[in-house]
């Protein structure tokens, strides 16, 4: 436990890359906010966010939803039939703890259920989720595969360990640890650094 530093998860990995990609003064206080977990988006955002969220629980939770219900009982239909539901995942990569919750996992895949207002193909090829297949490779996990919906139709991708290329991610992680000591003066939400004695859920 003394030797990890830094707790990360994919969606600051993923800010982390659209940092990388256009690293502008606008985009590093963007992660920044991120990090602090400051909302600097708009309600209309939100909003979208949390239709998201609402269309996964439809599927996973049977709640009440305004989404088409033979769109929520496909979905539902796609999931392995042994599985668990939000399982906790974390690996440790150097001095780095990678943690998160799989929306589904069983009969060797892992499943993200994401909804989309613009999809286009191998949307979710980068996505630092991926590094939940990773994570449970030793649990015979071998697929990644997550079920798009952009309110018109289903899509599907599917991403296999024995061709998945994870170096870049996991160098991806080694260069934001880099960026959070550079920036340490300016996060004020300190959860991401791994203090002694501290733990928690993924301790």
């Amino acid at each position: 436990m003394s030797d990890i530093k830094y707790r990360l998860y994919p969606t600051l990995l993923n800010e982390f890359g659209k940092y990388l990609s256009s690293p502008t003064l606008e985009m590093r206080t963007q992660l920044l906010n991120r990090i602090n977990r400051i909302r600097d988006f708009d309600d209309a955002t939100l909003k979208r966010m949390k239709k998201g969220s609402n269309f996964e629980e439809a599927v996973l939770k049977n709640k009440p939803h305004a989404f088409e219900n033979q769109i929520v009982e496909k979905v539902r239909n796609m999931l392995p039939t042994s599985r668990v539901e939000q399982m906790p995942i974390k690996f440790t990569h150097q001095n780095i703890q990678f943690y998160g919750f799989a929306d589904v996992v069983g009969e060797g895949k892992v499943i993200d259920i994401k909804t989309t207002s613009s999809y286009k193909p191998n949307k979710f090829q980068h996505n630092f989720q991926n590094l939940y297949m990773y994570a449970l490779k030793d649990r015979g996990c071998t697929e990644m595969e997550y079920i798009i919906y952009d309110f018109k139709e289903i899509h599907i991708e599917t991403y296999y360990i024995a061709t998945y290329d994870f170096s870049a991610m996991l160098h991806h992680m080694e260069l934001f640890t880099e960026f959070l000591e550079d920036n340490r003066q300016f996060i004020t939400d300190k959860k991401i650094f791994v203090e002694e004695g501290s733990g928690g859920l993924f301790g």
